[in-house]
């Protein structure tokens, strides 16, 4: 489970960037690159977080060419990046707590979209799981480690190439460490009958 033991998280996020250096750098430049024609970016930023997670679960080297090479996730990323994006940037607007929540509440969005979740089924089973853990302060706590690497790469431009890799590891980490390391899309619902 997600917990606050975000030391352990670093230096596992830390290890599998070292052993993945290669792969996820130049997939996060190939990020990079489509953010700044900006209509491929969500889409790459999605292809590379899904070959991070399948990557940290198999034990198997980050592909880069995997960023552009998944088709399906065009739409996908899109809606997922304005479902979430809008509401959290008028969130932040708003006096910032609410931005602040919104984040909170669809942490786990992106990766149970990645996963292969539609994105508001990801963005309503993000809510359950942070819900369900009734632990605010872990994911905030792990939310705030993602802002100081924002920060690190906003204020030193280019440590954004370091610092996105860092990022989708650690993201994939925390997601892996909530729901384990099965896909959650490939559990059938259980239903008890009494």
């Amino acid at each position: 489970m997600m917990d606050s033991h975000i030391d352990q998280r670093i230096k596992r996020t830390w290890d599998f960037f070292l052993a993945n250096v290669g792969g996820l750098l130049l997939g996060s430049l190939v990020v990079l690159v489509g953010w700044l024609v900006v209509i491929p970016g969500p889409w790459f930023s999605l292809n590379l977080l899904q070959e991070t997670i399948e990557s940290a679960r198999d034990g198997r080297p980050v592909r880069w060419q995997a960023t552009y090479e998944r088709q399906g996730n065009f739409a996908k990323s899109w809606g997922l990046t304005l479902a979430m994006g809008i509401p959290i940037v008028i969130g932040f607007m708003l006096l910032i707590v609410p931005g602040v929540l919104l984040s909170l509440y669809w942490f786990h969005a992106p990766m149970l979209a990645a996963d292969g979740r539609k994105p508001l089924d990801a963005m309503a089973e993000s809510g359950r799981i942070f819900r369900r853990r009734h632990d605010w302060a872990a994911f905030l706590l792990n939310w705030l480690v993602l802002v100081v690497l924002s920060a690190l790469s906003s204020a030193f431009g280019p440590l954004i190439v370091l610092s996105l890799p860092l990022t989708l590891a650690y993201l994939a980490f925390c997601y892996t460490d909530e729901v384990g390391p099965v896909s959650t899309v490939a559990l059938p619902r259980r239903e008890v009958i009494v």
